[in-house]
C-alpha cells in the first residue's frame, strides 16, 4: 500500500481553533500531530475550551482536521458520550450492528440530494463516522492492493469489500485483512493478520507519547487507568444529566 502523506500544510493549521481548545500545537506530541495532518481521527485528548463564564473546563474527546464547503482547514471535537450519538436517526437493528463492530452501507438524505454512505461507530466517544463511498474509490484501494500484494481478489471478495465487509485473505504463509477503514484518511485499510485481529485494531493504535504533554494516551502499560478515566468522563455525563433533571421537577413542584 502507499506510504501515508500529510494531506494538509503545515500554513494551514487552524492556529486558533487549537487555541479555542486550550492546546498549544507546539505541545502536540508529533507521533498526534502526524496523524491529524493526515486527515486520521486521533486518539483521546484532553481540551481545555474556555466557557461563557470565563472558566475552562477539562474536556476528553477526539480531534480531527477536515475541510469545510469552503475549503478551509477546521479542527472538529468528538467529545466522549455514554451511548451512540444518533444524528443519523438510525434504527435499533443499525445502531446494535454498529456497536458490535460492523459497517453499515447506507443511503443517507441531506437536503435535495441523496449519497451511499459507510458508517461506523467510534466505539469510544460513541460518535459516528460516517463517509460518501464515492469518496473511497474502494475499486481503485482493490487493484493497488493486489498491485503491491500480488493477488487476485475474487469477484465474491470485491463485492464483500464494497458492502464494508472485512475480508480474510492467505498470501503465502501471512493472513491479511483489508476492508472499509473511516478513522484513515483513504478510508481503506489492510491489515497483518485474520478477522479477530481486524476487530481487535479497529481501536486506535496508541503511541507511547511524552507523558504529561497533553491528554490521556493508550498503552499497554496505563491500558487500566486509560479505561477508568473513560469511565469517569461516561459517569460525569450521566450524573449531569440525572441533575438536569433533578432540577426540572424542582421547578415542576415550586408552589
Amino acid at each position: 500500500m502507499k506510504e501515508k502523506r500529510s494531506i494538509f500544510t503545515n500554513n494551514e493549521i487552524p492556529l486558533k481553533d487549537f487555541e479555542k481548545a486550550g492546546l498549544n500545537v507546539g505541545n502536540i506530541p508529533g507521533g498526534i500531530l502526524t496523524s491529524l495532518m493526515q486527515g486520521e481521527i486521533s486518539q483521546i485528548v484532553e481540551i481545555r475550551p474556555e466557557l461563557k463564564s470565563g472558566r475552562k473546563e477539562a474536556l476528553p474527546v477526539k480531534l480531527r482536521l477536515t475541510r469545510d464547503k469552503e475549503n478551509k482547514v477546521k479542527l472538529m471535537a468528538y467529545p466522549i458520550h455514554r451511548d451512540i450519538v444518533n444524528n443519523l436517526k438510525l434504527n435499533e437493528q443499525e445502531q446494535q450492528r454498529l456497536r458490535e463492530g460492523d459497517t453499515i452501507r447506507k443511503e443517507i438524505r441531506n437536503g435535495q440530494y441523496s449519497r451511499q454512505m459507510f458508517i461506523q461507530l467510534d466505539k469510544e466517544t460513541h460518535c459516528l463516522m460516517m463517509r460518501d463511498e464515492r469518496t473511497i474509490n474502494l475499486d481503485k484501494r482493490m487493484d493497488e492492493l493486489e498491485h503491491v500484494r500480488d493477488i487476485t481478489l475474487g469477484q465474491n471478495q470485491r463485492q464483500a469489500i464494497r458492502e464494508g465487509k472485512p475480508v480474510e485473505l492467505e498470501i503465502g504463509d501471512t493472513k491479511v485483512t483489508v476492508g472499509v477503514e473511516l478513522s484513515q484518511n483513504s478510508g481503506f485499510k489492510a491489515i497483518e493478520g485474520d478477522l479477530q485481529e481486524w476487530k481487535r485494531k479497529q481501536q486506535i493504535a496508541w503511541d507511547i507519547a511524552t507523558p504529561g504533554a497533553m491528554g490521556y494516551w493508550q498503552t499497554e502499560e496505563n491500558r487500566w487507568e486509560y479505561k477508568q478515566t473513560l469511565e469517569k468522563y461516561k459517569y460525569k455525563d450521566e450524573r449531569k444529566d440525572s441533575q438536569q433533571e433533578e432540577r426540572k421537577s424542582e421547578r415542576k413542584i415550586k408552589p
